[in-house]
């Protein structure tokens, strides 16, 4: 019996034994298995952390093409990327890093990010896709007079147009000239002997008082007022969402009112692209016996039904600080008095600044100097200017630096003459600029003069400003521009008889033309107002010219279009990954 049972205890412990070893085999198993798995769960979180690189590089660098492109409507899609550059950075975690690296083939950009953790133990590389349209544009300057609160044209100057990149005035005369009104129930006045030829919008009321014709369209929101005459009084449309009186002469388009209409003897419309309506008005009308079409008088049914004319517009939809309850503001769609500060600094020490007794002064855009008359050098003071980001502005580092020249009040005077010569020159007046007595201002071929003016600037009636050659330089400015931030009365004053050549942004103060002197470029001003003997001869070559981000109809877009990791997964698009 014993022997029995020592034998069952000895076999009880085999069983245990053996027990044990399976099940140390089973935990060693489960251990390794546990050890592979948590293996592979680094490995693949390295990996997750890798693409997660990749990615980060790539919405960093498109997030700064995007800014870029954004912040500056100037930039092409290639300084956009030169830029901002590459792109290295290095990832949060210790041990991280990302590559990403832009290139561009037409509208097509790729960013190809290579994310890294712990150098080669894991990494990705990821490729994605953007199209790039660029900002649609419109430059500020698309008209010849542009009075945001009324325009008052009472000489005797035509109002045309003509292209100087094509030829001079006299070889590219066309019928451009467009006058126009911005802010609401602003007027325009046509009296004297100024024909027009281009369309003239108001958007207020349109007042045809001289003898002369508008040779294009004309365009009211409030109305339409042609006084008593005889002969072609508009050679185009008569078109308003107000009223029409109109006294005499002919209208050889048609004529369409949403409100009243009255024609006096002597009123014609003679509708010469034969139109199926001579006229269209949705209110009242008053008429003569003679004012029939086809045998029926224009007081029929027929005639009298609103013909739903669209409006003048009255703001500038690019301004950047458009503002609905201050509409004053939206004849300033390069926001100037806005940005003035950040371009003549209220706290500067410039210095009044004359030329005169004979005196000869040269500008470049590196120096200014004496060469008769005078004493001593008068030095720049170098500032930024928000309106030409793409000027360089060295600050006097070097030999080479280009300057603006600062000062607080510019006189010319007592037979002075100043030169520009050499390249693209800035004034910036913290005060009034005034030419007086037999003074000259000779911007030399190849070069240009812009002027910010903060106080009033007055051309003298023996001032003479000669530009050698109209039009833009080859590095896009107008020979000479005038910028002013100026917002009390008669901010620009113009009395010469001389001919002068100038693009003239004043938005908030008014403007005097007083001379016989003939106008070419462009103006802009709250009021315009000219009662000499000067025509404006618009240059349509500065539809072209661009300034900081004003005139952007549309901005510029960057599209995304794809991406694939190079690990070797399938190229996505937008749609496929909503799927």
């Amino acid at each position: 019996m014993m022997m029995q049972s020592i034998r069952q205890r000895g076999f009880t412990l085999i069983k245990v034994m053996l027990l044990s070893s399976v099940a140390s085999v089973v935990v060693f198993a489960a251990f390794k298995d546990t050890l592979v798995q948590e293996r592979l769960s680094g490995n693949y979180q390295k990996d997750l952390n890798a693409r997660l690189l990749a990615e980060k590089g790539v919405i960093e660098r498109g997030q700064a093409l995007k800014a870029a492109i954004t912040n500056n409507a100037n930039l092409t899609l290639e300084q956009a990327v030169q830029q901002i550059g590459a792109g290295l950075g290095t990832g949060e975690l210790d041990g991280t890093s990302y590559d990403a690296q832009l290139s561009v083939n037409g509208d097509e950009v790729s960013i190809a990010s290579l994310g890294q953790r712990y150098d080669d133990q894991a990494h990705a590389r990821m490729v994605s896709y953007f199209k790039y349209t660029p900002a649609e544009r419109s430059s500020v300057f698309q008209n010849a007079v542009t009075g945001c609160k009324g325009v008052n044209l009472a000489g005797s100057g035509l109002v045309d147009s003509y292209d100087s990149t094509v030829g001079s005035y006299e070889d590219t005369r066309t019928s451009n000239g467009d006058v126009n009104t911005v802010i609401g129930d602003a007027d325009v006045v046509l009296n004297g002997h100024s024909p027009i030829m281009g369309d003239v919008k108001a958007s207020g009321i349109l007042y045809l008082k001289g003898s002369s014709p508008v040779v294009g369209t004309v365009q009211s929101n409030t109305g339409i007022d042609i006084s008593a005459g005889s002969g072609v009084r508009v050679d185009g449309d008569v078109l308003t969402q107000g009223f029409v009186k109109h006294n005499g002469g002919q209208i050889t388009g048609i004529l369409r009112a949403n409100g009243d209409v009255s024609m006096k003897w002597g009123a014609e419309i003679l509708n010469q692209n034969q139109a199926e309506l001579d006229i269209m008005y949705g209110g009242t009308g008053s008429f003569q016996s003679s004012h029939v079409q086809d045998g029926l008088h224009y007081s029929a049914d027929r005639f009298n039904v609103n013909p739903e004319v669209e409006a003048v517009r009255v703001y500038d939809p690019s301004s950047p600080d458009y503002d609905p309850n201050d509409p004053d503001k939206e004849c300033d769609p390069l926001a100037l008095p806005l940005n003035m500060p950040s371009v003549i600094d209220s706290n500067n020490n410039y210095a009044d600044f004359t030329v005169g007794a004979q005196t000869d002064y040269v500008f470049t855009p590196s120096e200014g100097r004496y060469i008769r008359g005078g004493s001593g050098t008068w030095s720049s003071s170098p500032a930024d200017i928000y309106l030409f980001q793409h000027l360089t502005q060295n600050h006097g580092q070097s030999n080479t630096s280009e300057y603006v020249f600062g000062m607080k009040n510019m006189k010319l005077t007592s037979d002075g003459t100043i030169t520009i010569e050499g390249g693209d020159v800035i004034w910036l007046v913290d005060g009034d600029l005034k030419m007086t007595g037999h003074t000259s201002i000779t911007i030399k071929a190849g070069s240009s003069l812009a002027i910010f003016v903060t106080g009033k600037v007055d051309f003298g009636a023996s001032g003479v400003v000669l530009t050698e050659q109209e039009g833009l330089t080859d590095s896009g400015f107008p020979s000479l521009s005038i910028f002013s931030s100026y917002s009390g009365q008669n901010g620009i004053t113009m009395r010469g008889a001389s001919s002068m050549y100038a693009v003239i942004y004043a938005p908030v103060t008014s403007i005097a033309m007083r001379g016989s002197g003939q106008f070419y470029g462009t103006i802009r001003g709250a009021t315009i107002d000219a009662t000499g003997g000067s025509g404006v001869h618009f240059d349509e070559a500065l539809k072209n010219f661009n300034l900081g981000n004003g005139g952007v109809i549309t901005p510029a877009k960057l599209e995304f279009m794809g991406w694939r990791f190079e690990s070797g997964d399938e190229y996505q698009t937008p749609d496929e990954e909503e799927d």
